[in-house]
């Protein structure tokens, strides 16, 4: 099979299973805006960004740091995990009582943003055994069973989270449903993984738990770093003006957020064929180039449409704030493509200074324009932030070279 025809497949399987989650969403989405108001929304939505936070956290770069270790030595992937999953157990359990435990000290913590986060907090692990599995899945190409399982589990939250809108239900009830998705996706991928390694029982290996710390770290920090500077322009938005204006914002940004998924699923799959060769990266970059291009003009049409239908009305300042992060899809694009190069060449460090650098950016715009511009300040910063690191990366990489055939 030819490389074109691998990424394709593979990002195939990836784009049906966002399509199913992102429909999920969008419904969710849709019943909170209807019912809960802008308020209700910005709650629920800050709520479920806080935990996406810890998810990145429970990854810590471990699949992509094993990955390109071991690279093609199928074996040696198969050993490792198991151990890498009672990794993730413990550290995800760490990372629970880590997120519970701060909600006392942030600003923006009102007692149902609180409640929600306690009712959802155990999903950190979950995720972090769904995304152990998909280890396996993204070495032998099978992300067909890894959307099996992650659709599986959305279909039976979505359920549940209908019941509980129908019942009226307070905000952090809502949660629930997340919850229950997310138990759903882990035993799903668990059960799944069962046709490709037999053994599934966790290995708590502190000798090996502590040199992939050591050793992935500044993967970990540099896509702590990401998170934190894709979603930190919420809570102060929450923080400076208010949880409608931070409900308005996330609106945006979860329909922003679901087309960027694809690069990310374009380079899951051309990860594992990179780290054995770079002959396919100038068509990879030329077809995130292209489709990246058509994003902003799609979505500058059709952004009042969108919101439209997801919100039922009354959620204005969406549609400006998706048509200015649109902007920025170019940047993020390429960038996701950089990112992984700097990954398979090990240039750990370059990447974690460049992500380090684009945080204070924009941090700093942020504490400037949200005061007073709320969430279209942090739209703008947004944009401005991406096309910042994509800068300081193509300039790393012109100093990089690289020696895979």
């Amino acid at each position: 099979m030819s490389l074109f025809s691998k990424i394709f497949q593979q990002t195939s399987w990836q784009v049906l299973g966002k399509i199913i989650t992102s429909l999920s969403t969008f419904i969710i989405l849709g019943l909170v805006a209807r019912n809960y108001g802008k308020e209700g929304t910005g709650i629920f939505t800050l709520a479920l960004t806080y935990l996406s936070m810890f998810y990145i956290l429970a990854d810590f770069g471990f699949n992509a740091h094993v990955l390109r270790r071991v690279e093609s030595l199928e074996s040696r992937v198969k050993g490792e995990w198991n151990k890498l999953l009672g990794t993730r157990i413990l550290w995800s359990v760490l990372l629970v009582v880590l997120a519970v435990g701060m909600l006392p000290f942030w600003p923006f913590s009102t007692e149902l943003f609180t409640k929600a986060v306690l009712f959802g907090g155990l999903t950190i692990i979950a995720s972090s055994v769904f995304t152990t599995a998909n280890l396996i899945f993204q070495s032998k190409l099978r992300y067909d069973l890894s959307v099996l399982s992650s659709g599986f589990g959305t279909l039976v939250g979505l359920a549940v989270f209908v019941l509980l809108s129908v019942s009226e239900s307070p905000i952090p009830f809502l949660v629930l449903a997340h919850f229950i998705s997310w138990i759903f996706i882990a035993l799903a991928a668990v059960f799944l993984i069962r046709k490709l390694i037999l053994n599934v029982i966790p290995i708590f290996d502190m000798r090996y738990t502590l040199n992939l710390f050591k050793d992935s770290w500044p993967i970990a920090a540099t896509l702590a770093l990401n998170v934190i500077y894709f979603r930190a322009d919420a809570f102060m938005i929450a923080y400076f003006k208010s949880m409608a204006d931070a409900g308005v914002y996330n609106v945006a940004y979860s329909v922003f957020q679901s087309a960027l998924v694809l690069p990310t699923f374009i380079m899951n799959s051309y990860y594992p064929m990179m780290l054995k060769t770079f002959k396919g990266v100038k068509f990879v970059v030329t077809g995130l180039l292209v489709l990246s291009f058509f994003g902003p003009l799609a979505t500058i049409f059709l952004a009042p449409g969108i919101i439209q239908i997801l919100t039922g009305g009354n959620f204005g300042g969406s549609v400006t704030s998706l048509q200015i992060l649109s902007l920025g899809f170019p940047a993020f694009f390429v960038s996701s493509l950089l990112m992984w190069i700097l990954v398979a060449t090990g240039r750990y460090k370059s990447m974690f200074l460049i992500y380090t650098s684009g945080l204070i950016l924009n941090l700093i715009l942020n504490f400037v324009y949200i005061p007073k511009y709320s969430y279209i300040g942090a739209s703008w910063t947004t944009v401005i932030s991406e096309y910042f690191i994509l800068g300081m990366q193509v300039v790393v990489l012109l100093f990089v070279k690289v020696n895979r055939r």
